[in-house]
């Protein structure tokens, strides 16, 4: 399957959530850029680990390891849930974010989605990669940090308006979501969505937190000031080549892990 093929079965025409799948590692998924042995461990971490707790009125927000997420949003599909990739950087020379066992993921997991025969109304299962900010780029690597926005999400209303009446967020080790990501589920908390937390290093049921507010929130220039010291690309996402300290155009660091 080419990475156009697997990109209409990740997003199809039909599905109501295909408008937030991010088509950027699609169009970089070619034989060159995967890696079967790092996508390969994370599947078998997630067979062996993950048993999917799906719910019709239950939408999934999975922000771990971006080839953890995949595998884990395969599973939930085996189960009912449609898996809503969120990736949004861009593959480069000495990238500070390695993508190529999320790209096996994407190509070989279209395989087993295809035959999942997922309902037009499945829940969503949307996947993050919660390395997205935690690297410090040199000068000259490719840096393909990426960020989340409220945009890269329905709206509470269109949640709501498909029988969605909570959210999931699953990460490993922590209940309190990402500062970029919190962003997104106060909004939604605020419309009407309960918001519950599973920490996947545990064996605990899901348990409702309160969203804390985050800082900016819907202040004026909050998405520039997010997105600082990242860099955007021309294709699409996130990734540009770190100039040299006399060029300017400064590393930004870890500030909204």
């Amino acid at each position: 399957m080419n990475p156009l093929e697997a990109f209409q079965v990740w997003a199809p025409e039909h599905a109501p959530w295909s408008p937030w799948v991010k088509p950027v590692l699609f169009a970089a998924a070619t034989p060159g850029r995967r890696d079967a042995v790092a996508w390969g461990a994370a599947r078998d971490e997630a067979q062996r680990r993950w048993t999917p707790l799906l719910s019709p009125e239950a939408a999934l927000v999975l922000d771990l390891p971006g080839p953890l997420a995949l595998a884990l949003a395969l599973e939930c599909a085996a189960h009912g849930g449609r898996p809503v990739p969120l990736f949004n950087a861009c593959p480069g020379p000495s990238e500070v974010l390695n993508s190529d066992a999320i790209c096996t993921g994407l190509v070989e997991g279209a395989s087993a989605l295809s035959q999942a025969n997922l309902a037009d109304d499945a829940a969503p299962v949307f996947v993050l990669d919660s390395r997205r900010l935690e690297a410090r780029p040199s000068p000259g690597q490719f840096d393909n940090r990426w960020v989340v926005f409220p945009q890269d999400f329905p709206s509470a209303a269109r949640l709501l308006a498909a029988r969605i009446r909570r959210v999931i967020l699953v990460q490993e080790g922590r209940h309190e979501p990402r500062t970029d990501l919190a962003h997104v589920l106060l909004r939604w908390q605020r419309d009407g969505l309960a918001i519950e937390a599973l920490d996947f290093a545990r064996t605990s049921a899901p348990a409702p937190i309160v969203v804390r507010r985050p800082s900016r929130f819907r202040g004026f220039g909050y998405r520039i000031l997010l997105a600082l010291g990242l860099r955007k690309s021309s294709a699409g996402g996130f990734g540009g080549l770190v100039p040299p300290p006399h060029q300017g155009g400064g590393v930004g660091g870890g500030m909204w892990a």
